[in-house]
């Protein structure tokens, strides 16, 4: 899929949503501590920032530790920018394993990760995984439970890992008929504080 410019810029668009979209969660964000509700994205994103996609969001500490994370594997907004600030949102003041960012001076110690991802595809064999290039959903086939991991997760370098992983998440059973799904991931992160 091409993702060339069709503005006046010099930059594809995928370096423009590269460069954009951490200062869009930062920007969602920074409006909920002010009391806000978070602006409407623009009201006609272009080329690669209209499409639908999922986005997951990884708040980082200054230590490089995991601070808040969420995000969803298939979009629920209408495009990747309004997607981006919905999900920051979640991850700073409704991820249940860590407590709401408190204010802005602590924001302001935070990096910001932005994931966009490809639309899931089903696979028929594991043979077709590869956890340093993508990141898997398991779905039990009967119950609809579902699990999934994003790519490149530290420790979780083999397909067995990652899908004991995503069993134990989800808590899945041996024994369950899977619908495996694979996706890749874009990853755009702010430099070091």
């Amino acid at each position: 899929m091409s993702k060339s410019s069709t503005t006046s810029s010099s930059a594809p668009e995928e370096e423009i949503g590269g460069e954009i979209l951490p200062s869009v969660a930062r920007a969602a964000i920074i409006e909920r501590l002010n009391g806000k509700p978070p602006k409407p994205a623009p009201p006609e994103p272009v080329g690669y920032l209209a499409e639908e996609r999922g986005v997951f969001i990884t708040l980082y500490d200054k230590h490089g530790e995991i601070r808040a994370f969420t995000g969803t594997t298939v979009p629920e907004c209408a495009n990747i920018v309004e997607e981006t600030r919905q999900s920051a949102c979640k991850a700073a003041f409704e991820d249940p394993n860590f407590k709401p960012v408190k204010d802005r001076r602590e924001l302001n110690t935070l990096r910001i990760e932005v994931c966009v991802l490809e639309k899931p595809e089903k696979v028929d064999s594991i043979i077709d995984l590869d956890p340093e290039i993508y990141g898997v959903i398991l779905t039990a086939t009967k119950r609809g439970v579902s699990g999934f991991m994003m790519p490149h997760v530290k420790g979780l370098n083999t397909v067995d890992k990652q899908l004991a992983a995503i069993r134990r998440q989800a808590g899945l059973r041996p024994d369950e008929r899977l619908k495996i799904e694979r996706f890749r991931a874009e990853k755009f992160i702010e430099p070091n504080k």
